[in-house]
């Protein structure tokens, strides 16, 4: 299995892998600062309006890394597949092959990188909001801005993809 930070590694991805293991890193950071503010019993869920309506002791929140981590090696694992094995935006030739895996490692990298901004997003509402005893105020934007941002991140990738025939 080739290392995410190996030298065979465009630089491109080398950077977006970076960014992601910051983002991760900053996951933690922003629990262990937050933590000793926490109360024992923090909202771990809310509702469309912000309101908590589940309740659960704050080391809940090492959930939002956790889910995050693995997603993170999820994601690196399926750069691992051979590239016969999963969709292309256009066929596979001797030719291309190297732009297209290059291309699908790269839209994968950024995908990684947007669900970490989401998540460490999240997390520091979610943690912030627990500190404060206050609703959770920025629901609606972290949602807007994951759809909008992976949406964004498909059309770039393939629409590139097809340009790399």
């Amino acid at each position: 299995m080739k290392s995410l930070f190996s030298t065979s590694v465009p630089p491109a991805e080398r950077f977006l892998n970076a960014l992601t293991l910051l983002f991760l890193i900053g996951q933690l950071a922003l629990i262990i600062g937050y933590y000793p503010q926490l109360p024992e019993t923090i909202p771990v869920h809310f509702g469309l309006e912000g309101k908590p309506d589940r309740w659960g002791g704050r080391g809940n929140l090492l959930v939002v890394p956790a889910i995050s981590t693995f997603l993170y090696l999820l994601f690196w694992g399926v750069r691992q597949i051979p590239a016969d094995f999963y969709n292309m935006p256009a066929p596979l030739t001797p030719e291309n092959r190297e732009r297209q895996v290059r291309n699908s490692h790269e839209m994968m990298a950024m995908t990684t990188v947007v669900i970490m901004i989401f998540m460490l997003w999240t997390l520091w509402d979610w943690a912030r909001s627990a500190a404060n005893a206050q609703l959770v105020r920025s629901k609606l934007v972290p949602m807007i801005f994951l759809g909008v941002s992976l949406a964004g991140t498909f059309i770039y990738y393939i629409r590139r993809g097809y340009s790399l025939k």
